[in-house]
């Protein structure tokens, strides 16, 4: 079960962070498209580490 402080795999082939490892920072309860928000070490082009991401795009980390 994916929860705050998790470590994810990103499966988003779109992303910048695709099969790199972040840390789940929030879960939104609401209807959000994007209810996940993830924390990555590296920043991407634009400077930022934070992205959002659908439950079906992550793959929990042991």
């Amino acid at each position: 079960m994916i929860e705050k402080g998790s470590k994810v795999r990103i499966l988003r082939k779109e992303s910048y962070w695709y099969n790199d490892v972040g840390t789940v920072a929030t879960i939104e309860q609401g209807g959000s498209n994007y209810p996940i928000l993830v924390r990555f070490i590296k920043v991407n082009y634009s400077g930022t580490n934070t992205a959002n991401f659908k439950l079906e795009e992550l793959v929990l980390m042991q």
